[in-house]
């Protein structure tokens, strides 16, 4: 009778288990969208150390009539792409012998037919996402070289990856261009996917206002929730950009950064620097266990819209997503740990 209890048990909790793994799982038939997608960068390495005349340019604006007004005056503010001086300063840029040798390491690590992996996990991840909200527009992607500047721009419906942002933590040029050393661990291959449909949903889903530190955490934990469902088999310490170490502290900690919040009055704080000193980048949190990660505060957001929606079997990531109330995403979620 027990062996049969235990079995019943397993299965119990198993199909519990498959339940919540396939929930935001889409029809296979829906699987469709095939997003356009360039290799910007590529070209850059083409015109290194070569002159750019008015047949390479019309070229370039012939074949990024979009992204290529994006590049030269969002990214790199060089002026419209029909300004003279434009031409003159991208001609400067790409001959430039450090910018050069940057193309040169972006077109070794990422070679013309690389990044397949990455292109069928954006469809896929682009394919959910217009499964769950129809009306939302989905991106071209583009990849291009930001000397060092930006992983990710969005702009309308173009979606930008800087690939020289991904040249893993060991990168030497990182440090040399006075990047801060805590970052480097971040800039590996595995977060570019993560990263663009981050930065994709927050321009589809902007935070409203300035918001107190619980309306800002419940927001990046909605952000957070909406990527594990866009990218169900991504780790979550992906999703969250954090390293599988980062994440774990912060699991082995949860109680400890939840009563920190409660102690300190801290959930309805609107001081900037509170917010920052939660919320953003950081190499450690000051007054927290050594160990400590930047932004714990999305992360703690994370944890609570997880259990808010364990709670809300039949809520839509549309609903969720729609939802402005923090206070009540917090109340209803039950979210407590216990005190150590």
């Amino acid at each position: 009778m027990r062996e049969k209890f235990y079995y019943f048990l397993f299965i119990l909790t198993f199909g519990l288990l498959s339940c919540q793994s396939d929930r935001w799982e889409i029809p296979a038939d829906q699987f469709t969208v095939k997003r356009e997608w360039k290799r910007f960068d590529q070209d850059l390495y083409r015109l290194t150390n070569k002159e750019v005349d008015t047949a390479k340019w019309n070229q370039l604006e012939s074949n990024y009539p979009r992204f290529l007004p994006l590049y030269t005056q969002g990214i790199m503010r060089f002026g419209t792409p029909k300004q003279v001086k434009t031409v003159e300063q991208f001609q400067d840029f790409v001959n430039d012998t450090d910018i050069a040798s940057l193309i040169e390491d972006v077109s070794e690590a990422y070679p013309k037919e690389s990044l397949q992996a990455e292109k069928f996990n954006l469809d896929q991840a682009f394919s959910r996402f217009k499964y769950f909200f129809p009306e939302r527009t989905v991106p071209a992607v583009y990849t291009f070289l930001s000397a060092l500047t930006y992983h990710t721009v969005v702009d309308d419906s173009l979606l930008g990856i800087g690939l020289d942002m991904y040249l893993g933590k060991e990168y030497s040029v990182y440090p040399k261009a006075g990047i801060p050393k805590y970052k480097f661990k971040h800039f590996e291959q595995k977060y570019l996917v993560a990263d663009a449909m981050r930065a994709w949903v927050v321009s589809e889903f902007p935070l409203k206002g300035g918001g107190n530190l619980l309306e800002q955490m419940i927001y990046h934990g909605k952000v957070a929730y909406l990527l594990r469902a866009l990218l169900p088999n991504k780790s979550e310490h992906v999703l969250v950009t954090y390293t599988e170490k980062e994440y774990d502290w912060c699991l082995n900690n949860e109680a400890e950064i939840w009563f920190h919040f409660v102690d300190m009055n801290l959930l309805h704080n609107r001081e900037n620097h509170q917010l920052r000193k939660y919320l953003g980048e950081a190499p450690f949190i000051a007054g927290f266990p050594e160990g400590s990660p930047g932004r714990v505060g999305q992360w703690l957001g994370y944890q609570i819209v997880k259990d808010f929606m364990e709670q809300k079997q039949k809520l839509s990531l549309q609903e969720l997503m729609n939802i402005d109330n923090a206070d009540l995403i917090l109340q209803e979620s039950n979210y407590k740990p216990k005190r150590p």
